[in-house]
């Protein structure tokens, strides 16, 4: 047995939560998913987290979301006595009157107690959990505390400002001693504050990126060197950095070396260059910059033949990830003109009203009007549009095409 938990969930929290290697991730989850199997409740919820995002895990872990097998695994350890489980679910906001009902515990306090006793004993993961009951507030629920308890309302306040500020220790000890996502609540409590009660502290926020980076966490030499790079005007450290995230996993790194060589900031300008780094972040993690990116090229033929097809795929994983607005316009085009892609007029329009005021914008309405995509023609609409897009040369070839009669109605020519 374990010093904590069984051997077996002890080596996969090693393997998911105190490294940034994918290979072992995956052996420790397959290793959790036997253990659960055999009823090891700890093992369950362990699971459970692996299913939930990169929320509760590093980026580009190689788990796929699952919201049903995480709330099945997470009942599954309740009801086998999990303690973690329990205050795993109350932070999830999954600690239902049903679950309350089967967990072995005369309470939530009960279980916060045992977590916080290993916390204690130096498990850097229980210290995040406790952490994160002081940081946001669980601490009310499982206390059963409330503000009716206190004379006024300033000491109501400051009974959770005390609250909030006994997070900062747990958090700080998980992370030096070997878990990287500690830092990120760690970070936020002095980048964000904590609404009116703690104020923002943005100097310890970068101490916090600065400790992480040294440490050798990738995420946080990632999120140091975009500080670096985009913030604080030192490139050069920026990339080095970013160059290290990258080589150990944190391919958001590859977006910012994108950016040096499409810009030539702090690299000479090299447009293959950017686009291959563009692609070796754009298709894994939430990054919908180097997607844009990197569809927009293939739309353009910057850095490599023009190639319509690769271009929508890298756009819609833009749009999917929630890349912003503004930037539907090449998407929409390509859709509304079947370029690269069946045609859908209906969708090209969608995301061509959607998008910001560019030329391909007003390319792509004034085509759809002027050749009725869609739409009922109306060639003169049309026009106004293909002007708006300016010097873009597909607009002013499309042009050429229509005339204005002698009673000023505009026609198509020939």
């Amino acid at each position: 047995m374990g010093k904590y938990f069984s051997d077996v969930v002890e080596k996969a929290i090693e393997d998911i939560y105190y490294c940034y290697d994918s290979v072992r991730a995956k052996a420790g989850a397959e290793a959790l998913f036997l253990a659960a199997k055999e009823g090891d409740g700890d093992a369950c919820y362990f699971l459970s987290r692996c299913f939930s995002g990169t929320c509760y895990s590093w980026e580009y872990h190689p788990f796929e979301e699952n919201e049903e097998a995480a709330y099945a695994m997470l009942h599954k350890g309740i009801s086998l006595g999990s303690a973690v489980a329990v205050l795993g679910a109350l932070r999830m906001d999954m600690l239902t009157p049903e679950l309350k009902e089967i967990m072995p515990f005369s309470g939530v306090k009960e279980a916060w107690d045992i977590v916080n006793e290993k916390a204690e004993a130096g498990c850097q993961f229980c210290q995040y959990v406790i952490g994160n009951t002081y940081y946001f507030l669980d601490v009310i629920e499982i206390e059963e505390r409330g503000e009716s308890e206190f004379e006024s309302k300033d000491a109501w306040d400051d009974w959770r400002r005390d609250v909030m500020m006994q997070s900062v220790p747990l958090f700080e000890k998980a992370f030096v001693n070997g878990m990287g996502l500690a830092g990120r609540n760690l970070r936020n409590y002095y980048e964000d504050g904590r609404g009116t009660l703690i104020p923002p502290d943005p100097e310890k926020a970068l101490e916090v990126r600065r400790q992480g980076a040294q440490m050798g966490y990738p995420d946080w030499m990632y999120e140091l060197a975009y500080e670096l790079c985009y913030k604080m005007e030192q490139t050069q450290e920026g990339l080095s950095l970013a160059m290290q995230a990258a080589r150990l996993g944190h391919l958001k790194g590859w977006s910012i070396w994108g950016y040096a060589y499409y810009y030539g900031d702090g690299a000479e300008k090299d447009l293959s260059r950017a686009l291959e780094c563009f692609e070796k972040s754009a298709p894994y993690g939430e990054d919908p910059y180097s997607c844009g990116m990197a569809g927009a090229m293939y739309f353009l033929g910057q850095g490599a033949p023009q190639d319509y097809a690769k271009a929508v795929q890298y756009l819609e994983h833009c749009f999917v990830l929630g890349g912003r607005d503004r930037d539907t316009d090449m998407l929409g085009l390509c859709y509304l003109l079947g370029l690269g892609c069946r045609q859908d007029t209906a969708r090209g329009r969608a995301l061509l009203e959607r998008s910001g005021n560019t030329k391909y914008k007003n390319y792509g309405l004034g085509m759809m009007f002027a050749e009725g995509l869609g739409v009922p023609e109306d060639i003169g609409k049309g026009v106004e549009y293909l002007r708006a897009a300016g010097a873009y040369e597909p607009a002013r070839e499309a042009l050429k095409n229509y005339k204005k009669s002698l009673f000023g109605i505009w026609r198509r020519r020939g």
